[in-house]
């Protein structure tokens, strides 16, 4: 990221002024920020950054929960259907510990 011109804080003030303003008008509610000319500045993203940009809309596209996974597991508890692969679980566990090891 490379920012460019004069006076980068006056564009700072700017911004936390317009902040300001907007929650005296309705406070709780997320308002557009009004566009505010700076002198000259300018910010341009790598396009690494552009990547990690458009890559952090991605993951935060998808729920945090696979709920239909939870409904899953909880009526298959529920009616005592659900059953734990002990060997499943140490192997992983096994793994997670070698590899914890070798780094």
């Amino acid at each position: 990221m490379e920012i460019t011109g004069k006076k980068p804080h006056n564009s700072l003030d700017n911004f936390i002024k317009s902040i300001d303003a907007r929650k005296r008008l309705k406070p709780g509610i997320h308002q557009p920020a009004p566009a505010v000319q700076a002198d000259g500045d300018k910010v341009e993203l790598s396009a690494q950054a552009r990547q990690i940009q458009e890559a952090s809309k991605l993951a935060k596209s998808f729920p945090e929960v696979r709920e239909d996974k939870v409904a899953q597991i909880r009526n298959q508890i529920e009616t005592g259907t659900y059953r734990i692969d002990a060997g499943k679980i140490a192997a992983a566990m096994l793994k997670e510990a070698f590899s914890d090891e070798s780094s």
